[in-house]
């Protein structure tokens, strides 16, 4: 999943530039389960901000002139290679509830936004085996698989508008195309002496994070201003599909 944070930043912000408009009209009970999925989420995009923070402090950690960024990197994801699995799976379990959280908010939002569950094209599944083991060579290799498809925010607004209009002419069931082949790289080998290709992660790393970071934030900023601590903590039924 760490190399999908860039996709995962984009699809909560836009969640939460849609949701912020549509909460208010929500009786109290669909305000409820709709707050909780969305304060799931952000505890789904925290684990995964956690896990890179510590990637990243672990490296710096293993870090110095005689072992070189490859060491120190190859060190930090094998030591947090089980959290990563763990962060990714939470995007799984959340799937149903999420989506049906959507639904209560905006149905055309739940359906631009299936980079968040499992759907038609299954990125989460994907995603959450992005990072592996190989020692099929004479020593280790970390093999990173980057995402095969990607979105952007264009594609995003432009399937939910045409999902609107699928609703309004009456359509039941609609689903927008909002990927895009991705031009990265299909993966990444990295070695215990490649330290070129570990500094490279490193950074695209880092600019992965910047977009999960400041989608956390706005996702955070939706629930503070937006819903009281009772609708925070709300746990009762905790089916909303229900």
């Amino acid at each position: 999943m760490l190399t999908a944070e860039t996709i995962i930043g984009k699809v909560v912000t836009f969640v939460a530039q849609k949701a912020v408009s549509r909460i208010f009209n929500l009786a109290s009970d669909k305000r409820k389960k709709a707050c909780r999925a969305l304060t799931k989420l952000y505890y789904c995009v925290q684990a995964l901000d956690d896990v890179t923070e510590s990637i990243f402090h672990t490296a710096s950690s293993f870090r110095s002139t005689k072992t070189g960024e490859a060491f120190a990197v190859m060190n930090a994801l094998n030591n947090h290679m089980h959290e990563v699995s763990l962060a990714s799976n939470m995007f799984i379990d959340l799937g149903h509830e999420l989506h049906a959280g959507l639904e209560i908010i905006d149905p055309a939002l739940a359906q631009c936004c299936d980079a968040l569950y499992v759907s038609k094209f299954d990125f989460l599944t994907e995603m959450s085996k992005s990072l592996e083991w190989n020692h099929s060579g004479k020593e280790g290799r970390i093999v990173i698989k980057m995402p095969s498809r990607t979105v952007e925010s264009e594609m995003l607004e432009r399937g939910y508008s045409e999902t609107l209009e699928a609703y309004q002419r009456g359509e039941k069931a609609h689903w927008p195309d909002t990927w895009t082949d991705s031009i990265e790289q299909p993966e990444i080998i990295l070695t215990w002496e490649d330290n070129a290709a570990a500094a490279e992660f490193l950074q695209r790393l880092a600019e992965h994070r910047k977009c999960l970071v400041d989608a956390k934030k706005m996702l955070r900023e939706l629930l503070s201003k937006n819903f009281t601590v009772d609708e925070l903590l709300f746990q009762t039924d905790s089916h909303p599909y229900r």
